[in-house]
């Protein structure tokens, strides 16, 4: 008989946002996850601080900056629909704020978005998005793509390292093993085997599949291995994963990184940065 599979969603979100149409998507995603995992769901902004404009009457400037922002920002969220949901205004330097107010609410998950050029509509990673990703020690979710429907192909980026269990292990508690494929990127050297290439990746390929099926069921238990694919390929890994995700159609690529070395990237070296950077999907980042 088949064990259910029983998910464990935060029970808390962040949004930090800056009142900019970038954040429109992040904000539709948090309400749609806050709503399917009945987590409340707190806002925050974060402002620098505001001089006065000279020779500008007293009207135009308001008493109590935090005040104007959060009735700005109140006065948005109650379009959501959400009954718990709740906004905060903090002076002080974004990524600093958005931690301090994740650790103060008990945020299991942080959602943010990402700039974009008109032009071509890539997401650019901002400062402060780079920040939550290297400090945060929950999740943080990168919002990229409009809301269309609940997120249904989910890739895990993994090496196989210890340090990339986090990224699997959270993937499957957020949103179960059924949709999630476990995407492994190998690096192959076939200089001393071109006499029969073909035969000799096969092989290897066949090797790293069941090294990848190993791990899964190590980190997830049988139950969710036997739901979890497996997709090997060989060459660089943000190249294949960015086409991948396009070529599929991906809704969320999870991968993960390590808190104590300040640097994104420890899941797939330096690549991780770029993977972050360029695949068009939302992109999950947890920390080992």
């Amino acid at each position: 008989m088949t064990t259910e599979f029983k998910t464990k969603q935060p029970r808390q979100l962040l949004l930090a946002t800056d009142l900019g149409a970038r954040c429109d998507r992040a904000l539709d995603r948090a309400v749609q996850l806050s709503q399917a995992w009945h987590a409340p769901l707190t806002v925050v902004h974060a402002f620098e601080q505001v001089e006065p404009i000279a020779d500008t009457p007293g009207w135009r400037q308001p008493q109590d900056v935090a005040l104007a922002i959060q009735a700005e920002l109140v006065e948005e969220l109650g379009e959501t629909g959400l009954p718990d949901i709740s906004a905060r205004v903090v002076r002080g330097k974004p990524s600093e704020v958005v931690l301090q107010v994740a650790a103060d609410v008990q945020a299991e998950l942080i959602l943010t978005g990402v700039k974009r050029d008109g032009a071509f509509e890539k997401a650019l990673l901002g400062d402060t998005v780079a920040a939550l990703a290297r400090q945060s020690p929950v999740p943080v979710l990168v919002v990229k793509k409009r809301l269309r429907k609940p997120y249904g192909k989910i890739v895990v980026a993994t090496d196989l390292s210890e340090l990339s269990r986090a990224a699997l292990a959270r993937a499957v508690d957020m949103f179960g093993p059924e949709n999630l494929v476990v995407f492994h990127a190998a690096f192959a050297h076939f200089a001393s085997r071109m006499d029969d290439r073909v035969a000799y990746e096969s092989e290897l390929r066949e090797d790293a599949i069941q090294n990848c099926r190993d791990f899964i069921r190590d980190v997830a238990g049988e139950t969710a291995a036997a739901k979890i694919d497996v997709v090997v390929e060989y060459g660089e890994p943000d190249l294949l994963l960015e086409s991948y995700v396009q070529d599929k159609r991906i809704d969320l690529v999870v991968v993960a990184t390590h808190g104590r070395s300040g640097l994104l990237g420890v899941l797939l070296g330096s690549i991780a940065i770029r993977i972050l950077d360029s695949v068009a999907c939302d992109v999950l980042i947890v920390r080992s």
